[in-house]
């Protein structure tokens, strides 16, 4: 399964990441789990604190496990929160010694398997994955989740299949046209298929993967030219650039690249 753009696909990254207040753990699957699931993952706060869930266009399940949690201002009530499509970036806020944690799929994945893997994604399984975590707050936690999952997650339709792979190519940065030429099915059932199944449009989820790659790029080289950058990530010119940073990343470029040296 292919990264998000600039992103190292670890298999397995299971140590502590130290952001000042948060620690994070995170695991990745691989095999049949990581067709569909990006990443499990725990986070523990020593202090309160902000920070942004980056947009991918997918959806994941928060699990509220101690203190209190919020999304753009918004309190998450407890024991979970199934995130709807991620159309921008989400700022997440939480408490001091608040405990959470997460199953972040790929895009377009949640709607199929939401009926395939029932007793794990019904909202009792949920229910019944958080009382696991609050008891046992550990990453292992998940790893087990995604054992059982993994001997429920089905093979995908021809139909998904191919949905999937178009979505692999706009992550890999294809061009939409080109994406869209590898794929043998016609480009209207593509579309249908990916709206259906996303709730995003593949010219949409491109849009994403470009920002992302143009965000990655500054990440790297905080003090690279943007009109530059722009050209050279796919963008018209800087004024495209800093409109999709504003609109997608909730960010303009200054200001990110103003954070990276804070």
């Amino acid at each position: 399964m292919p990264s998000m753009p600039g992103t190292a696909l670890l298999k397995c990254l299971n140590l502590n990441q130290m952001h000042n207040e948060l620690t994070l753990q995170r695991h990745q699957p691989d095999g049949h789990t990581g067709r569909y699931v990006q990443a499990v993952w725990f986070a523990r706060a020593a202090q309160a604190g902000t920070r942004w869930l980056p947009c991918d266009g997918a959806q994941g399940i928060l699990f509220v496990l101690k203190g209190e949690l919020m999304l753009d201002g918004q309190k998450i009530a407890a024991p979970f929160h199934i995130q709807a499509p991620a159309k921008q970036s989400v700022e997440l806020s939480y408490s001091a010694g608040a405990e959470f944690a997460g199953i972040r799929l790929f895009p377009a994945r949640f709607k199929a398997l939401r009926e395939a893997v029932s007793p794990l994604l019904a909202p009792s399984g949920l229910s019944e994955l958080a009382e696991q975590l609050r008891q046992t707050p550990k990453i292992s936690t998940l790893e087990q989740w995604l054992e059982d999952f993994s001997a429920l997650a089905p093979d995908p339709s021809y139909e998904l299949q191919h949905t999937y792979q178009l979505i692999n190519k706009l992550m890999q940065l294809n061009p939409l046209e080109d994406a869209y030429r590898t794929i043998p099915l016609c480009m209207r059932q593509l579309e249908r298929q990916v709206k259906a199944q996303s709730e995003l449009t593949p010219k949409y989820l491109a849009r994403i993967y470009r920002i992302r790659n143009a965000q990655q790029q500054l990440r790297d080289n905080p003090l690279t030219n943007l009109a530059q950058l722009a050209l050279a990530c796919g963008f018209s010119d800087q004024a495209h650039l800093t409109r999709e940073f504003k609109q997608i990343l909730r960010i303009t470029p200054g200001k990110y690249v103003r954070q990276l040296f804070a």
